[in-house]
């Protein structure tokens, strides 16, 4: 992994920048204001949500407006899948294209995706041309840590929420995964990464939190992001429109004797590295908006040891033989895609697929994805520091 610690010589550089408002610094500042004085930015590229993470998920960002003097605005989260990948154009007579912004730990949060996007672009062009910029990563910690969690995503489920190899949860920084990335699809772009520190030496210390979207408000929700994602992809609410997503969740069918036998079986399983309370919430927008739901406020106890991912499947099975008629998982359009059912795109991996149509036991799934990190643990140790 190529590292900078001198930023003179790229002073002066013209220069792209993915970012968003996580990326925020104790000067008052976010971070493309101070990059706009130590290079000629030209553009903006925004991830879904926008700037300042105004809009909800998919939704298009076509209407969002900026002034920022001179600077392009490119929206990369508009209402096509085209608009997904930047324009070459928007690459072209670049220096540098910078990529600031926090990611969560999980494969499914598509700011990184972006990233990659954007990466291979690079790649296209730099094999076209002969030339292309220098891929800058400013890393940042990975707010849930080195632990993995699932299975490779297969290629024939890679979407705009998972790129192909990559765990549900990747352990890794921003500036790890995407020159894993780079190696293993052999782009051959010149990436170089900056520990944030470097650039920003007075920014905000990691336990202050600036939401990286709408429905990430607290650090503690990245714990259970990497299992409680897949929620998207059925007939429960996943907490939008509550103010704790995704450790809120739940459904209007959840209750009677069905709902006693699924505490039952919930609270055996990891036990005393979670706690479940038992709740009725109405969500404001999304799923069941205006509607009481029967649910759970998940807390995180022990999160070194609680499997965020096996929770959820687990849970996903359960509610499939206790709620036989009331449980589906959803169809229709999901990122865009409508070739796959969401939990098809989400999970991107038939064995975990199976197992939630009852064709695997626990103990299966367990040796399985114990396995499955274990190969992926050894794959990324390069890109680990």
């Amino acid at each position: 992994m190529k590292f900078l610690k001198n930023i003179s010589k790229l002073s002066g550089c013209q220069a792209a920048i993915l970012t968003n408002q996580s990326a925020f610094g104790y000067n008052g500042k976010y971070h493309f204001q101070t990059y706009s004085e130590i290079f000629d930015l030209k553009t903006i590229f925004l991830p879904e949500h926008g700037l300042f993470a105004e809009l909800q998920d998919q939704v298009s960002g076509d209407e969002l407006k900026y002034l920022f003097g001179n600077m392009q605005i490119v929206n990369l989260y508009g209402k096509e899948e085209s608009s997904l990948v930047p324009p070459k154009e928007s690459l072209q007579n670049l220096d540098l294209v910078i990529i600031d912004i926090k990611d969560v730990g999980s494969r499914y949060y598509t700011f990184l995706t972006t990233a990659y996007y954007i990466l291979d672009q690079i790649a296209k062009l730099k094999k076209e041309t002969g030339k292309a910029p220098i891929f800058l990563v400013i890393d940042s910690p990975n707010p849930i840590g080195t632990k993995v969690e699932g299975s490779p995503l297969l290629e024939s489920y890679q979407s705009f929420v998972g790129v192909k190899t990559v765990l549900h949860r990747h352990g890794l920084t921003p500036g790890g995964l995407l020159t894993y990335y780079n190696d293993t699809f052999h782009l051959n772009v010149d990436v170089v990464v900056v520990p944030v520190g470097v650039f920003h030496p007075n920014r905000i210390p990691s336990f202050e939190w600036v939401p990286p979207s709408p429905n990430i408000p607290t650090q503690n929700t990245c714990f259970v992001y990497p299992g409680m994602c897949l929620l998207e992809g059925t007939n429960l609410s996943e907490g939008r429109g509550t103010t704790k997503p995704f450790e809120t969740f739940g459904a209007p069918y959840l209750f009677g004797e069905a709902k006693q036998e699924l505490d039952i079986r919930l609270s055996n399983h990891q036990k005393g590295t979670f706690f479940l309370r038992n709740l009725r919430f109405l969500p404001t927008f999304h799923k069941y908006v205006g509607i009481i739901c029967e649910g759970y406020q998940l807390m995180v106890t022990k999160p070194k040891k609680f499997h965020s991912l096996y929770f959820t499947l687990y849970f996903l099975k359960q509610l499939g033989e206790l709620f036989p008629k009331q449980f589906e998982f959803l169809k229709g359009v999901y990122e865009f895609r409508s070739d796959r059912p969401a939990i098809e795109l989400l999970a991107g991996d038939p064995y975990l697929l199976d197992y939630l149509y009852g064709k695997h036991s626990e103990s299966d799934l367990e040796m399985y994805l114990e396995n499955q990190e274990s190969l992926w643990t050894k794959a990324i140790k390069p890109y680990r520091y």
